[in-house]
């Protein structure tokens, strides 16, 4: 079997401020990007845990964005293919080292 060419890039979603009250705040969400834009997003810090698949990363941010209260810090960094300019990550993207976790529902209010 071969490898495919690209390897999905992990995210996780961190939130500022809860405007639902539902997630809390932190990391909330963590995701995945494939090389074809399709998009998962798996919730972890609320009672109701799911996951979800989504056309892009676009489409992540304009519903879970909350006007920039909530963003896309990526994990791994971008694929030598995608366009870098000035740095190895675009303007106001966070990458985390890999060992980020998601608070418990109880953590975050505490």
């Amino acid at each position: 079997m071969s490898q495919p060419a690209q390897l999905p890039r992990r995210f996780a979603l961190h939130r500022r401020y809860d405007v639902t009250g539902v997630s809390g705040t932190g990391i909330v969400a963590y995701g995945t990007q494939y090389p074809t834009g399709r998009t998962t997003l798996a919730w972890c810090c609320s009672d109701v845990q799911s996951v979800a698949v989504y056309d892009d990363i676009d489409h992540v941010t304009a519903i879970h964005g909350h006007g920039g209260l909530t963003e896309i810090r990526w994990i791994d960094p971008p694929h030598p293919s995608e366009p870098v300019i000035g740095s190895a990550h675009p303007a106001g993207v966070t990458v985390l080292n890999g060992r980020a976790r998601c608070a418990t529902a109880a953590q975050q209010t505490a």
